[in-house]
């Protein structure tokens, strides 16, 4: 009989406590994680440690030590794993110390189908170079991990709009299936104020071929935001935001059909359902005590 992931948590706990090292045990909110989600882990190590952090989905996610007590991470589930059981493990110096099975659930984002300019659908030689130099600047912005986190609190939406496309949504243009879409399009008007979400860097600004004029901020410890699409950009790479300052301006460039914020938020270079992870740091916030 399968038993639930309350169970498993809590005997990794039991099963630590047995054994002869340090007692260490974590906990998963939501316990389920669907394809595309954040989540976030509590954990308890005791005894003297150098080094904490988590192993899952063969991929090294960060703990740092909460002024309330324990260890806090956040967690990604790339948006392609397949449906299943995945073992995540707590490890202290290099040493797995607890772990549990976590079920990844598929989640369907449904279908999106627009039309764009037929010049977005078939690159000429020089526009397929220049597309494939943005598409490195761009990892690159998206890859970063500083090691001091920049923000505070739990983030906010950078506009207060409604949803126009969903994240993760199949998207068939002009009639070709393309990427999923990677981020979440908030209702806009050319010219509106985009706030920042949270504290962080800017890692980005560049005049890009299909995201339009975009930025990328980097609020540290492998998390990142994207903004696409935009008319403004009034802040330049390696200025610092602070959370809620207006730091550019919806608008429609790029392969768009009308003018909307896309917003992404990047987690260990994961892509992950933005506005569910904003209701997820408040969470965070809460056990950071911010």
């Amino acid at each position: 009989m399968k038993r639930p992931l309350a169970f498993l948590l809590s005997w990794v706990f039991v099963l630590a406590l047995a054994g002869s090292a340090p007692a260490a045990g974590f906990t998963l909110e939501p316990r389920i994680l669907g394809q595309g989600e954040a989540g976030l882990v509590t954990a308890q190590v005791g005894g003297g440690k150098a080094k904490i952090g988590l192993r899952f989905l063969e991929r090294s996610f960060a703990l740092q030590p909460s002024p309330l007590g324990g260890y806090v991470g956040l967690v990604a589930v790339p948006a392609k794993t397949k449906p299943g059981l995945y073992t995540m493990r707590l490890m202290v110096d290099g040493k797995q110390a607890a772990a549990a099975k976590v079920q990844v659930k598929a989640v369907d984002y449904g279908t999106r189908r627009i039309k764009v300019d037929p010049k977005f659908m078939k690159l000429s030689d020089a526009t397929l170079a220049r597309y494939r130099r943005e598409v490195k600047q761009i990892k690159a912005a998206y890859g970063l991990k500083s090691k001091q986190r920049l923000w505070k609190g739990g983030f906010i939406r950078p506009v207060d709009t409604v949803v126009v496309s969903r994240f993760g949504r199949r998207s068939i243009v002009n009639g070709q299936e393309r990427s999923p879409h990677s981020g979440v399009d908030l209702r806009g008007k050319t010219g509106d104020p985009v706030r920042a979400p949270a504290a962080g860097t800017v890692a980005l600004v560049l005049d890009s071929y299909f995201g339009g004029l975009m930025v990328v901020l980097d609020h540290g410890q492998g998390l990142v935001s994207s903004y696409l699409h935009l008319s403004k950009s009034l802040v330049e790479e390696g200025d610092v935001v602070e959370k809620g300052a207006v730091f550019c301006e919806v608008g429609k460039s790029g392969r768009v059909t009308g003018p909307h914020l896309h917003f992404s938020v990047i987690l260990n270079k994961i892509k992950v359902e933005p506005l569910g992870f904003v209701e997820l740091s408040h969470l965070w916030a809460r056990q950071m005590g911010d």
